[in-house]
């Protein structure tokens, strides 16, 4: 039992096809028969007495008093766009607010702009304001050496920012400009900050305030040792005496999971014997000896880099270490130095981390512990949060998220976190609290103790930190009062456009509540539609009242656009007016009388029309039927009667507009012979005729022409038709005796063949060409082009070079003991009687002796098979029970192939072969089809479909789906492709690692990485399948692609060309200053 048809239950009725039955059409006709309008005809024709609807979904243009839709149902009702659109995205045109960055206070740190790439210099920047210590030498410099030096300046004016600005972050642009970076360029920050400490150490010196002019110095230099000693005599080396400085620890990390291991690793002793022995000068020889590092000084703050980028020789490549990497929350140093100490106490004073996999990209952040209060505050560009007292935002004895905790970090308390995020017991209870991060990339620590004479290192340089020095009070007041003053003027802004939409749509609502007439109420007033949706529905009214559109060519309101207007009160439509203007005014006395008067005409005309129409239906009909009228009659086309009858509506298009004679009428104005194309005609009667002359002129008088029924055709156009229809019988005739002689060739069932019997062979194409040929009649006897001629297409098997075929006989099939021979309608050679030959050669005019003869021959052994070259391979049967050597004796032990005369050139056809394979494999941007199989083998049918000849201009679906053995993809590739590239984006789009994909075309598996899809033979659509071995563990591609790219990426630049790399930059300012 079928179910209700839903389908069309929201659709509005549709009117009445009887449309002189409707209310308005009784109407027309009454003032067409009395010349009248009455008031109540004005009434019912305008639907004044339509009563004022409530809660339509939508606006009823055929109500002009619906005001229904023209503002959002309900109290919260919004569109997405004009004046009841969200308030949220009013304001949102506004623009940004720039209250939004306002920063809750000056204890909150602000954050600094990235320009594109510049995170590398952000965290460093934070990390050197954040230390009280150099930020007071930086702001007790005098303004002389900053008028002289732009970079210090600049890097006043930023510090002087964050530390007073009112704005959540800064722009850093300024800065960046100073020293020449590239924003869009990624760098990396231990580099910038080896090179920036360096530049700023220079500027410096230049300064006059004690502090100040060696604070780089004295936070940030240590000294260090390579003590290189003799094994014999004990001596150490001249050069062992000697003092470096070093602003940075880089610390290896490759295979060492904690920052005691590294440094024990920095610091261990390495054995010189061998072929690397050490040359001793007291003993006069080579010997054996040690060499280490030994630490002299610590300065106050040291930086440890972690040295996470290794280099890859092979591929001459950089590769991160994403390893687990533990470090204490204080760390005793003194015990490392040479001289061992008790007051050389660290406490972790900041972390940069890189976030990302490659080591050319990715993303700087810094976490940051705040000197006074001791917090904690990450720093990721423009946005600070507050991480609390440990540095990653986890309290001890709680949990966090665990992809967050292996990406940045863990802590715990007298723990220390691996990589698993699993908690072993720290090694030492001294070390304190110990935290854990993959992408810790430099740790600062600053010295808590006190120095040998009592006084804490911190105090390098006596400043108030907590105040701006005063050559930089004016300047940052003045642009925090302008950021205030932005953000209120932005506010003002602001309340003033949401009070006017507020304004706005109380006004339309207002207007809306009043605007229906009632029925009865003769005082109202026409308004456009389009106008008040307008009006009622943007942010800006529109100007003034614009009736214009519902006018007709009198100035008044016709009745024909009552679906364009509306029936405003006399209120609504005064208050519109006072406050637009605007118009014309039209109120109910400006109802169009001609407009009506001229309406009601062409409805009547339209209904007598009908009514003559149905009258004479019967005698359309049975013209159709072929019924002979009695008395005159003329010819219409029937094509065209039979429109005319189906036709219901005369104001839409059809092919019954025309004209009823229009195809009976020749080139020469005559009347066309029956049998030309679309010239069938019928008789009508006299009355009938007439009435469709009289509908049909008024449209088309021009293609109107009478044809009596006793009409002559057209002699010329009969003679020329003649012709054709006799040209056309010959060839039917032709085609006829074709058929019959080549019954058998034209059913195209395999011939029987057989051996020692003689056979010709014809182009399979050519072939299948003339059997389209031979079967088209009919109408389409002419339709098709002959076939090109049968000696061109034999002499064009035969090469130039050696008078031998230039394509093979098709395969050959034995099938329960007969011989047939594969079909083809492109390739190949076809095989075909010698009685077909016979007739072929009459029919076509071909010499019998330029035939290609074939012979079925059997061979007893395969090396009998092999002294015949030219030859048609044989396909057996796939069933052993029905094999040729059960259904003939004959055939038994024995192959059959086709011998030719002339041979197949097995070497032109080589040549061609070769050409067209190379011209298949040269495509570019073509699909292939990619199956994830996911059990033991791939099924039967992908297996067949990887080693089927692919099919030209076949349809493929651009769309992964899924299948019952798993995921199909389609990928773009070319046949300069790599495998390795196709592995990549097999890796991309199913998630299998390189590695682990086991691809395969048919039963062959694809390997060597670094051959093309045309070393391998892959064409367009191509089907092939990967299973995933699992054996390697899953990564990011991202790794993958970044090492790839860095094969072919030019050299870093690194900082080459900034003031960074520039060491005449200073005096070179200097010089500037002085000479202006």
């Amino acid at each position: 039992m079928s179910g209700h048809n839903t389908r069309n239950k929201n659709k509005r009725p549709r009117a009445n096809d009887d449309s002189s039955a409707s209310p308005s059409r009784a109407v027309l006709k009454r003032i067409h028969s009395s010349g009248a309008v009455t008031p109540d005809d004005i009434r019912q024709l305008y639907n004044v007495c339509r009563p004022a609807c409530q809660g339509c979904h939508g606006n009823t243009k055929d109500s002009p008093n619906c005001f229904c839709g023209l503002v959002p149902a309900g109290a919260g009702g919004a569109r997405k766009a004009g004046l009841w659109q969200k308030l949220s995205e009013h304001v949102r045109g506004l623009g940004p607010d720039p209250s939004k960055d306002l920063r809750e206070s000056t204890e909150t740190p602000a954050g600094l702009t990235n320009l594109g790439a510049t995170c590398y210099a952000n965290s460093i920047l934070q990390c050197l304001y954040m230390n009280t210590s150099f930020r007071a030498g930086i702001f007790s410099l005098e303004p002389d050496t900053l008028e002289k030096h732009p970079v210090l300046d600049q890097l006043a004016r930023l510090f002087a920012q964050l530390h007073s600005s009112k704005m959540a972050f800064i722009d850093s642009a300024p800065f960046i400009k100073t020293l020449e970076l590239d924003n869009g360029v990624q760098q990396d920050s231990h580099e910038f900050l080896t090179l920036f400490l360096s530049l700023l150490e220079r500027s410096l010196s230049h300064s006059k305030v004690p502090g100040a002019k060696a604070i780089v110095q004295h936070l940030f230099r240590g000294s260090v040792s390579h003590v290189t000693r003799c094994s014999i005599c004990g001596r150490d080396s001249e050069a062992s005496s000697k003092m470096e400085d070093f602003y940075e620890l880089e610390l290896n990390i490759k295979g060492l999971s904690s920052l005691e291991e590294s440094l024990d690793d920095y610091l261990s002793v390495e054995a010189l014997n061998g072929d690397n022995q050490y040359s001793c000068e007291a003993c006069k020889k080579r010997v054996d000896a040690t060499r280490c590092i030994k630490l002299r000084s610590l300065p106050p703050v040291v930086n440890f880099q972690l040295k996470r980028y290794v280099f890859l020789p092979k591929t001459t490549t950089k590769k991160k270490i994403s390893s687990a990497f533990s470090f204490p929350g204080c760390l005793d140093m003194g015990k490392r130095l040479s001289d061992p100490s008790s007051n050389y106490t660290y406490d972790l004073a900041a972390i940069l981390i890189h976030k990302g996999s490659a080591a050319n990209s990715g993303h700087y952040v810094a976490h940051i512990k705040d000197e006074s209060s001791g917090q904690w505050w990450e720093f990721d560009d423009e946005c600070v949060s507050k991480l609390g007292s440990h540095p990653f935002g986890e309290k001890p004895g709680k949990s966090s998220d665990k992809a967050e905790q292996k990406s940045q970090g863990t802590s715990t308390e007298g723990s220390v976190s691996n990589g698993s995020n699993n908690h072993e017991a720290a090694s030492t209870s001294a070390m304190g609290e110990m935290f854990s991060s993959t992408d810790a990339y430099m740790l600062m620590y600053k010295r808590s103790s006190k120095d040998d004479n009592g006084v804490e290192s911190n105090n390098t340089v006596e400043a108030n930190t907590s105040s701006l020095p005063h050559h930089f009070v004016d300047e940052i007041g003045a642009l925090n009062a302008s950021y205030v003053k932005e953000c209120e003027e932005y506010k003002s802004k602001k309340d003033s456009f949401l009070a006017s939409v507020t304004e706005r749509r109380q006004e339309v609502k207002s207007i809306l509540t009043e605007a229906p007439a009632t029925p009865d109420d003769d005082s109202y007033f026409w308004i456009s539609a389009d106008w008040l949706r307008q009006w009622a529905d943007s942010a800006t009214p529109p100007s003034s009242i614009d009736n214009s559109p519902i006018q007709c060519e009198h100035g008044k309101v016709p009745a024909s656009k009552v679906t364009s207007m509306k029936r405003l009160s006399a209120k609504a439509w005064a208050n519109l007016l006072f406050k637009y203007g605007g118009g014309p005014t039209l109120s109910k006395d400006d109802a169009c009388m001609e407009c009506l008067k001229d309406g009601a005409k062409t409805a009547v005309s339209a209904d007598v029309y009908r009514d003559r129409k149905a009258s004479l239906k019967n005698l359309a009909e049975a013209a159709l039927a072929g019924s002979i009228p009695e008395g005159p009659s003329n010819f219409v086309s029937k094509a065209w009667l039979t429109h005319w009858l189906r036709r219901k509506n005369v104001d839409i298009n059809s092919d019954a507009d025309n004209g009823p004679t229009s195809a009976l009428r020749c080139s020469h104005g005559n009347l066309l012979p029956e049998h030309a194309p679309g010239a069938k005609r019928v008789s009508v009667p006299e009355s009938l005729w007439m009435f469709l002359y009289e509908t049909s002129s008024a449209r088309k008088a021009d293609d109107i022409v009478t044809f009596p029924s006793d009409c002559q055709p057209c002699e010329i156009c009969d003679q020329k038709l003649s012709v054709v229809a006799s040209v056309e019988d010959n060839l039917r005739a032709v085609k006829l005796k074709q058929r019959q002689r080549h019954e058998k060739l034209i059913s195209g069932k395999g011939l029987a063949l057989h051996p020692g019997e003689k056979y010709y062979l014809v182009p399979s194409s050519w072939l299948s060409e003339w059997r389209s040929y031979i079967t088209a009649t009919g109408k389409n006897v002419s339709s098709l082009p002959e076939p090109q001629s049968l000696e061109a297409a034999i002499n064009s098997l035969k090469c130039e070079k050696h008078s031998r075929l230039l394509q093979r006989p098709l395969d050959l099939v034995c099938k329960r003991g007969s011989i047939t021979q594969k079909t083809s309608n492109t390739d190949g050679l076809a095989i075909i009687s010698a009685s077909d030959w016979m007739s072929f050669c009459e029919e076509w005019n071909v010499a019998h002796a330029d035939g290609t003869c074939a012979e079925i021959v059997l061979s007893k052994s395969s090396q009998d098979k092999l002294h015949e070259s030219p030859e048609a391979r044989v396909m057996l049967d796939e069933h052993p029970d029905q094999s040729i050597n059960d259904a003939n004796g004959d055939l038994e032990d024995s192959t059959p192939y086709v011998r030719t005369d002339p041979e197949v050139c097995e070497e032109c056809i080589g040549e061609i072969e070769s050409c067209a394979l190379v011209e298949k494999l040269n495509y570019q941007d073509e699909d292939i089809h990619v199956y994830l199989v996911r059990g033991k083998e791939a099924p039967k049918s992908i297996r067949e479909a990887s080693s089927a000849v692919p099919v030209p201009d076949r349809r493929t679906s651009k769309r992964s789906r899924r299948t019952t053995t798993g995921n199909s993809i389609s990928l773009k590739v070319s046949g300069s492709t790599t495998v390795y590239q196709l592995k990549l984006m097999i890796w991309e789009s199913l998630g299998i690692v390189k590695e682990n994909q086991k691809l395969h075309k048919g039963p062959l598996e694809i390997e060597d990485d670094f051959a093309t899809l045309a070393d391998k033979t892959i064409f367009p659509g191509d089907v092939l399948w990967v299973k995933d071995s699992e054996m390697f563990e899953n990564r990011d591609i991202a790794d993958e692609i970044s090492g790839q790219k860095s094969d072919v990426l030019p050299a870093e630049e690194g900082f080459r060309g900034t003031l960074l790399t520039s060491s005449v930059s200073t005096q070179l300012c200097q010089d500037i200053a002085l000479s202006e």
